[in-house]
Formats: C-alpha cells, sequence, structure tokens
C-alpha cells in the first residue's frame, strides 16, 4: 500500500503527515486489498478540506472529501471515517456473492441424488424415503 500525503494552499507539518498516514494504515489491517492512497490536505477561505481517493486491487475507486472549519485534525479524522465506511461496503460487495446458496443447496441435492442411485433402490423404495 502507497500512501501519498499533498498540501495545497497550506503548510503542512511532518507531525500532522505522520498523524494521518498513522490513521490510513490502520484502513489496510481492516481491508488489504488496497494498492494506492493519496491525500490532498487544502485550505480553502476559512475551510480545512481534506479529500482522500483509494484505488484498490479490485478496481475500484473511492473518493472521500470533508470541509471543517474547526481544524485540519478533525478534518482528517472525519474523512478517514467515511474512507473506512466506503471500504467496509466494498469489502461485504466482495464477500458475499450472489447465489452462492443456491449453489450449495445444488451441491446438496446432487449428492443426496447419487447416493439413491448407487443403491439401486426401487421405485416403491425411493417413493418412502
Amino acid at each position: 500500500m502507497r500512501i501519498t500525503i499533498t498540501a495545497k494552499h497550506v503548510k503542512v507539518t511532518d507531525k500532522m503527515k505522520d498523524y494521518a498516514r498513522e490513521k490510513l494504515e490502520k484502513l489496510e489491517r481492516y481491508f488489504n486489498r488496497i494498492a494506492n492512497i493519496s491525500v490532498i490536505l487544502d485550505q480553502e477561505g476559512k475551510d480545512n478540506v481534506c479529500e482522500i481517493n483509494i484505488s484498490t486491487d479490485t478496481h475500484h475507486q473511492l473518493s472521500s472529501i470533508v470541509r471543517n472549519q474547526e481544524d485540519m485534525h478533525a478534518a482528517v479524522d472525519l474523512c478517514i471515517d467515511k474512507a473506512h465506511r466506503q471500504v467496509g461496503k466494498i469489502k461485504e460487495k466482495l464477500k458475499s456473492h450472489k447465489g452462492s446458496d443456491r449453489r450449495k443447496k445444488l451441491g446438496r441435492d446432487v449428492k443426496r441424488l447419487s447416493t439413491r442411485v448407487d443403491k439401486e433402490s426401487t421405485y416403491e423404495e425411493a417413493k418412502n424415503e
């Protein structure tokens, strides 16, 4: 996972960059298929703006933008929380495949029917089962 932090129209200290990097590294523990994260810290008037763009190995692109007047740390926290929710949705979509329950049931039915054929039971015996 590669993390790129850039600043526009504002001077960002190394402490702030380390803070954002530390928070973003926690996303990798939650979803290990993240390829690239770019963070853009900006100041537009009185608003502190944090923008996070995430690209994954599964070709998903996520973007979250938060504007906060209070503090740049608060903007980073809110933006990372928003990105965490988005990554959670992608993880759930990848985890739950459509039709997997149907395929499992079909496999059980085929297995049960194949055991009946192996027994060479008559029609009456199969009907009583």
